[in-house]
């Protein structure tokens, strides 16, 4: 049986050879902190995500290995998004390893019964397989009883992987684990079940991470490292720093939670209130709420996502929200409201339309919104980018304004679209919007021309409102300032005590005037 020599830095292991012989393989692997890190945690998913050339792939590869040694028989796949890529670097490194000295060597020979190699097929000496495998198809997945899997570039497959791959890894005599490695990309479903501190407790125990930049491998020269002083700043986030923030795609890369995140406030009356509507037809389905103060600020207040719900109940919820003494309540008068292209798809049960039905239920005024993703794109843009000599409308500062043309500071702005921090939801997926790629070999230097269609449904609705808004000018009077919830309080308290006082008032049977009133009248002499 084979078993893995517990003395660091894992150099040695016993492979039982069919009981002929034994044979003792040597691995001249000593992993660098960061790898001796990942080696020795515990999680039954493992992720190793980071930087270029920070030893994720060689420090998964030797990982893998020694999981199938130390488990004879195991059954087991290695996989990337697809096969060249796979072949070419995954597998290479696995069966190879890389140049450095003390680094991963690749699997030794003598562990090694039987390789295909256009089939990538491993057979140890021990029992464990090793299948090479696409993800391309995942339905290829549904052949394996597995006790263990590796995924290199994670971050380019689905979470259908995932979920698919459950079903699949119950071996009963192997480790049952699962490594992903994987660059940053976004708050994508690898971040949110490796990374976000603010996942559920049974995910922080299921899967646990371990993340490193290239200055974290001391094994890199000193000018491979020096070269990156030359990256534009998104890449040198992302690629060298292991940045969350930024990723291939991403559309809104203005977008700055401290700048753009606002705390809640209480929206004056007297601003014009927004509404849009995406009805949700075979997916979940959202409402907007955008305010607009006099110097042209917009601030998304409200949301509301849900999936599977009847108009009926959204017409309730609609109804109730605005009602509500909230940031933008109580009895809120609405602008304008829009829904989306979407509602004028007529039913083929009876031939009405979702607007339609919206209508009849009470919500009237509709306006049809706009069908073009691009226009709604370039607007929400707009009004994140900072604007010269603009003020931030809360904080009362500025920030640095770049020269879309010529990439250079000209001057100090502020930009003009804000988010409350109580639309958790818009927080979440407006920063991670992101295109759609148009083939596999995708990369950051393509211009694809569609939005992906996924969480995106905040994302239309502020779209369409600010579409709908336009270059016009606010039709809210001059300096109308927010104000706080104590404020607001403040002011409600007065006016209750003020409607206390009239009412004893005329229950004295004094006449029907106010208390105020009643002594101006006093002192003029007219009572």
């Amino acid at each position: 049986m084979g078993t893995v020599v517990q003395e660091p830095p894992r150099s040695r292991v016993t492979v039982d050879h069919k009981g002929r012989r034994t044979v003792e393989v040597h691995v001249p692997y000593e992993p660098n902190p960061k790898q001796a890190e990942f080696h020795g945690m515990a999680g039954k998913y493992r992720g190793f995500c980071g930087g270029w050339g920070n030893g994720k792939t060689s420090g998964g590869c030797a990982e893998f290995f020694l999981l199938l040694m130390e488990y004879p028989g195991t059954k087991s796949i290695v996989a990337r998004k697809t096969r060249p890529e796979l072949r070419t670097t995954t597998w290479d490194m696995l069966v190879n390893g890389d140049t450095q000295p003390t680094g991963w060597r690749g699997i030794p020979p003598e562990a090694i019964e039987q390789y295909n190699r256009s089939d990538l097929y491993i057979r140890l000496r021990n029992g464990s397989e090793i299948h090479g495998l696409p993800l391309d198809d995942l339905k290829k997945l549904e052949n394996y009883n597995l006790g263990l899997f590796m995924v290199d570039q994670a971050e380019e497959i689905e979470e259908d992987f995932l979920l698919k791959v459950q079903g699949r890894l119950r071996q009963v005599n192997g480790p049952r684990q699962g490594l992903f490695l994987f660059n940053p990309n976004g708050h994508n479903w690898l971040w949110k079940r490796f990374i976000d501190q603010r996942r559920k407790e049974s995910w922080k125990k299921l899967f646990r991470c371990v993340e490193a930049t290239p200055f974290d491998n001391p094994n890199l020269p000193m000018d491979y490292l020096e070269q990156f002083e030359s990256l534009p700043k998104h890449w040198y986030d992302r690629y060298v720093l292991g940045s969350h923030d930024v990723f291939v795609g991403q559309i809104f890369v203005d977008y700055d939670p401290d700048l753009h995140e606002v705390d809640p406030f209480v929206i004056p009356e007297e601003w014009e209130r927004w509404c849009s509507i995406d009805p949700g037809i075979g997916h979940e389905g959202a409402v907007n709420w955008i305010a607009r103060d006099f110097n042209d600020n917009c601030y998304l207040y409200r949301e509301l996502v849900q999936a599977g719900q009847p108009i009926d109940w959204w017409v309730d919820q609609i109804t109730t929200l605005e009602a509500m003494p909230d940031w933008g309540g109580p009895d809120e008068t609405i602008y304008a409201r829009l829904i989306g292209p979407e509602s004028q798809q007529r039913s083929q049960t009876d031939g009405r339309t979702v607007r339609g039905v919206y209508e009849e239920e009470g919500i009237d005024g509709l306006e049809v919104a706009d069908k073009d993703p691009l226009a709604r794109i370039s607007r929400i843009t707009q009004r994140l980018r900072p604007h010269l000599n603009h003020v931030h409308p809360i904080e009362d500062t500025q920030v640095e304004v770049i020269n879309q043309l010529t990439n250079e500071p000209e001057g100090l702005g502020a930009p003009r679209f804000y988010v409350f921090r109580s639309c958790g939801y818009t927080v979440e997926h407006l920063p991670q919007y992101r295109w759609r790629p148009t083939r596999a070999n995708y990369s950051e230097e393509d211009a694809p021309e569609k939005p992906r269609k996924k969480d995106d449904h905040t994302v239309d609705n502020i779209g369409h409102i600010l579409v709908a808004i336009g270059d016009s000018a606010p039709d809210v009077p001059e300096n109308s300032r927010p104000r706080s919830w104590e404020d607001r309080l403040a002011d409600e308290h007065f006016q209750r005590a003020m409607d206390e006082a009239e009412a004893r008032s005329i229950a004295r049977g004094l006449v029907n005037h106010s208390p105020r009133k009643r002594a101006e009248l006093e002192r003029a002499g007219a009572l």
